[in-house]
């Protein structure tokens, strides 16, 4: 066969694929469109945001699902397919209980696997990324030296994500008291503290109590790592929160549209993906949560 026509063969088998490849993607997107239609009936409209809370200080448009694609999110793949750890400071035996169930729930959110790549001492933390709150007295690491002179330095190749957890206080920077946690979006970094989410070794309500709060920012912060914004749509575990009041009246789990989003990047099924997250928040006595899980599964299986 001549070498010409060989070439417009493989010509068309290029075209070929890449259309393939549209028509799949374009599957893939109408497939996990349902999640956003069928689950909006149980999805929680907004409340009118009080003067301190988190929308009545920035303004956020938010952000569809349309937008998300186009945003051209960092997504999970064959080389971005693990969530790496790096834990810093002391841990009590009940934090490190809840440390624990947090990357078994991380890994059932973000399907990947959850390993902890390295431990780091307080003393390595040098005196200028640290200090003494100059009200409450509060010992607090600076996050932003955590996320741009430690996790950025090591983050491992198949990272899909690098997660810093410590015990300690984190604040931000100037003109902050303090940060439940924080991301950096495009270098697939976080860190988050459990510093204010109450002794989870005072009893068992207390341990739940310090879980879920546990819970929420990690995968708040993990859902910024793979390109979603703050949550303007519903009641969501990716709404903004300025205040303890208002993370503590905020769900664990996505709305519709922030769901949508996560479905199409995780390539997941969705109601093998709500079923696992139901029963882990069912056997961690998270019960509300759990329901709204099963009854997203009901109506996904109408």
């Amino acid at each position: 066969m001549p070498i010409r026509c060989l070439l417009v063969m493989a010509c068309l088998l290029a075209v070929s694929s890449r259309l393939e490849a549209a028509d799949k993607e374009a599957g893939i997107k109408d497939r996990f469109e349902v999640v956003e239609t069928k689950l909006t009936p149980i999805a929680k409209t907004l409340d009118k945001p009080g003067p301190h809370d988190w929308l009545a200080n920035h303004r956020e448009a938010g952000q569809t699902f349309a937008q998300y694609v186009q945003a051209k999110p960092v997504l999970k793949s064959e080389r971005l397919k693990t969530m790496h750890l790096c834990l810093i400071g002391d841990f009590t035996p009940d934090q490190d209980r809840v440390l624990k169930l947090t990357m078994e729930y991380l890994g059932l959110v973000y399907t990947v696997p959850v390993k902890v790549h390295r431990r780091l001492s307080l003393d390595k933390i040098p005196d200028e990324a640290r200090r003494t709150h100059p009200t409450w007295g509060d010992k607090q690491i600076l996050s932003t030296y955590v996320l741009d002179r430690v996790l950025a330095l090591e983050r491992p190749e198949d990272a899909l994500a690098y997660l810093a957890f410590t015990a300690s206080d984190l604040w931000p920077g100037e003109k902050w008291n303090f940060v439940f946690g924080q991301a950096n979006l495009r270098e697939r970094l976080g860190v988050w503290s459990i510093y204010r989410n109450g002794d989870p070794s005072k009893d068992a309500d207390a341990f739940r109590l310090c879980l879920r709060r546990t819970l929420a920012t990690a995968a708040h912060e993990t859902g910024h790592i793979l390109t979603i914004q703050h949550c303007t749509a519903f009641q969501c575990g990716m709404n903004g929160s300025n205040n303890r009041v208002e993370s503590d009246s905020q769900p664990l789990h996505f709305c519709p549209v922030c769901l949508h989003k996560v479905c199409w990047n995780l390539r997941v099924e969705p109601v093998e993906y709500l079923t696992s997250l139901e029963k882990f928040c069912r056997r961690e006595m998270l019960n509300d949560e759990a329901d709204w899980y099963r009854d997203a599964v009901e109506l996904l299986q109408k």
